[in-house]
């Protein structure tokens, strides 16, 4: 009879942690080393026998990446990374990966094992090269390669790395930053104003038809900037600006001096790589779970709640389950229950539940952005067929 009862306790036991496991399942599964900022990764060329200081085996970028994904790194579109610096969420450990230059490199090399692992990158072209992309030192990107990459996915970017001031004056400076022209003969203020405006517009206006996406974004030759260059090149259009100061990318940094970790040389094994975007994580005590109107939040995912008394029932992406207040799980329509990492509360009026409960129950990754209070799908990397 012991025995009996015994085994009865213990397939209770059995019982009950199936029940309460799906949520739990992955906080073991995924370590959060920070949240709400972003590493900003820069690489430069990716080639198998090519060396320099910024150039990188196909080998070693797959590593990399293929490291980070097994390590629980999320990686983050362009357009995730400009909605989150203007107010949005990103999941836990954010990744933006950054090319430089507009090498053919990153069609041949990188942007296989990017399509093959799904991850998002943007590559900020020096566009004067697109009139001849074989004449540069380095091979430059056609302008058919570029458009076939942007629109046979919905994750791989375009940018500004200047139309033809990717290189030094005479007297040494960043032609971006110098009033000289480029036989060292000094400029008027108005003469440099009219060259940088000039250098912007032009830029933007070679990649126009090369993607669908808005084209506001650049990053710095040589990483260099100054005051008035980044006001001028502001005025152009440019919204958001890059870097290579190496530290993690924070909603407080100014958006056109947003910084970038180098991964790109050849000595940044997958652990250093790590290592060094660990180095740099903002700490921010007290960062309290994010928190959305439970109701509100499933009406905009095209699902429907009804609230009774304490509970919400939400029905959502084929998916139904009561909320209670003040509870720490969720029931679903058959009885099982799932732990939340948070309890369900109520707040001036309204249900809330975690960002992060919401999304694990329905099983699709959410951005919440507090500029519209509106909670949506995250944009699923994709290739066209």
């Amino acid at each position: 009879m012991y025995k009996r009862i015994a085994i009865t306790v213990l397939l209770g036991i059995i019982g009950m942690s199936v029940l309460l496991t799906p949520l739990q399942a992955g906080r073991s599964s995924s370590q959060v080393y920070y949240q709400d900022q972003v590493a900003v990764l820069m690489y430069h060329h990716i080639h198998d026998t090519d060396t320099s200081s910024s150039t990188i085996t196909s080998e070693l970028f797959q590593n990399q990446l293929q490291s980070l994904l097994d390590k629980g790194y999320h990686f983050i579109s362009l357009n995730e990374f400009k909605q989150f610096m203007d107010g949005a969420t990103v999941p836990s450990n954010a990744v933006l990966v950054t090319f430089d230059d507009g090498y053919q490199s990153f069609f041949t090399s990188a942007y296989p094992i990017l399509k093959s692992l799904r991850i998002p990158a943007v590559n900020f072209v020096i566009t004067t090269d697109l009139a001849d992309p074989l004449a540069s030192y380095i091979p430059s990107m056609s302008k058919e390669q570029i458009s076939e990459m942007t629109h046979d996915t919905n994750f791989i970017d375009v940018g500004c790395h200047t139309d033809n001031l990717h290189h030094k004056l005479p007297n040494g400076e960043a032609a971006l930053v110098g009033k000289f022209d480029d036989s060292g003969q000094p400029l008027t203020d108005v003469a440099y104003q009219q060259r940088i405006s000039s250098d912007a517009n032009a830029c933007v206006g070679k990649l126009k038809g090369l993607t669908d996406r808005p084209l506001d974004t650049m990053a710095y030759p040589y990483g260099i900037s100054s005051p008035e260059a980044v006001q001028l090149v502001q005025q152009a259009g440019i919204r958001y600006a890059f870097t290579i100061q190496p530290d993690m990318a924070t909603r407080s940094r100014d958006r056109l001096l947003i910084p970038r970790i180098n991964a790109g040389s050849p000595g940044i094994t997958p652990e250093l790589l790590h290592r060094s975007i660990q180095r740099r994580i903002v700490a921010q005590p007290g960062n309290a779970a994010l928190r959305v109107d439970a109701a509100a939040a499933a009406e905009q995912l095209g699902g429907s709640a009804v609230q009774t008394g304490g509970a919400l029932q939400l029905r959502l992406r084929g998916q139904a389950f009561t909320l209670e207040v003040n509870a720490g799980s969720a029931t679903r329509l058959d009885g099982t229950r799932v732990a939340l990492r948070e309890p369900v509360l109520r707040e001036h009026g309204r249900i809330t539940i975690a960002l992060d409960d919401l999304q694990a129950l329905i099983g699709l990754p959410l951005v919440y952005s507090p500029a519209t209070s509106k909670v949506a799908e995250r944009e699923t990397p994709s290739v066209k067929s």
